[in-house]
């Protein structure tokens, strides 16, 4: 039996696999509640009646660069060597949790895409991305996942429409540095950009209620500027990665950001290009609609330790 875990920065989840095929078990944790790696498994191991597993494959909301693995969004840290002595001495592997989650696009089945636009899948390079409590983005060439710290990219300038300007002065006044796309494509950037379009300072709305109730003007600015900015920002990654195998979202943040009526807005921004607009035209864009992604590319992982 293996452990699949999926740590983002707010949520930790859980499921094992007897075959590599299919999970059981699931189980989701709020990691804050938390004061180790090893606290995690055990609980989940605990509450599931389960014994000591020594096998697993766990995605991380971190930069994997040695041994010590620290969260960028939340205080978790770990060291890998230690947590495969204490818990995991069959097998571990530790990789960045949007590189766990594009490893379920080695294995789509009909209804797992939702087209932008016309395009179907070609061999070549592909990203997936997904807003969250970060912003994360993983590269596929061939049978390697590449994890990349691609959301931590200032915001261009070429993007400054009048409200996202006014948004961008804001926040750069009040964090004495520029934005990143990670700032505002993610949880904590759809209430500051609500907060700022409205004025109101003091939010009750959660970043999940403004996207799910479009009753007020506010939210709707909210929302076409969200996806305004994410769509230029896939035409960028694109044309970084030449990407031209297909570019995949994943995420609540998007299934509730991104209605089929925004689809066309969206894929013309994503085309908008000066020089390069024949080659994005080719370009396959999709969402996932695989609810439990991080535990499908798992099952892909997991099979290195059978």
């Amino acid at each position: 039996m293996i452990l699949i875990a999926d740590l983002g920065a707010t949520n930790a989840r859980f499921c094992v696999t007897k075959d590599c095929l299919t999970y059981s078990n699931k189980a989701n944790y709020q990691i804050n509640n938390f004061d180790s790696m090893e606290d995690l498994c055990f609980a989940f191991l605990e509450d599931k009646g389960l014994e000591v597993i020594n096998k697993a494959v766990i995605g991380v909301a971190a930069p994997i660069l040695g041994d010590k693995v620290s969260f960028v969004n939340t205080n978790l840290e770990f060291s890998i060597k230690n947590l495969e002595k204490k818990i995991f001495s069959g097998g571990l592997i530790v990789v960045n949790d949007l590189k766990l989650q594009a490893y379920a696009l080695f294995n789509l089945k009909a209804g797992d895409l939702s087209y932008i636009g016309e395009n179907n899948l070609t061999e070549g390079p592909k990203i997936l991305v997904s807003p969250g409590t970060g912003l994360g983005l993983a590269g596929i060439l061939g049978d390697n996942v590449i994890a990349t710290e691609a959301g931590h990219i200032n915001i261009s300038d070429k993007e400054l429409k009048p409200d996202l300007k006014m948004i961008i002065d804001r926040f750069t006044k009040e964090n004495q540095r520029a934005p990143t796309y990670e700032d505002f494509l993610s949880g904590k950037g759809i209430t500051y950009f609500y907060e700022t379009l409205s004025g109101k300072t003091k939010l009750e709305l959660s970043s999940e209620e403004i996207l799910s109730e479009r009753g007020d003007k506010y939210r709707l600015q909210t929302i076409d500027l969200l996806n305004y900015l994410l769509s230029s920002y896939l035409r960028y990654m694109a044309l970084v990665w030449g990407s031209y195998g297909g570019v995949f979202l994943s995420g609540s943040i998007v299934n509730s950001l991104l209605l089929e009526e925004n689809y066309q807005e969206f894929r013309n921004t994503f085309e908008d290009s000066e020089t390069m607009k024949d080659f994005m035209r080719t370009i396959p864009l999709a969402i996932v609609l695989i609810e439990e992604i991080g535990f499908v590319g798992g099952l892909e992982l997991a099979k290195k330790l059978k």
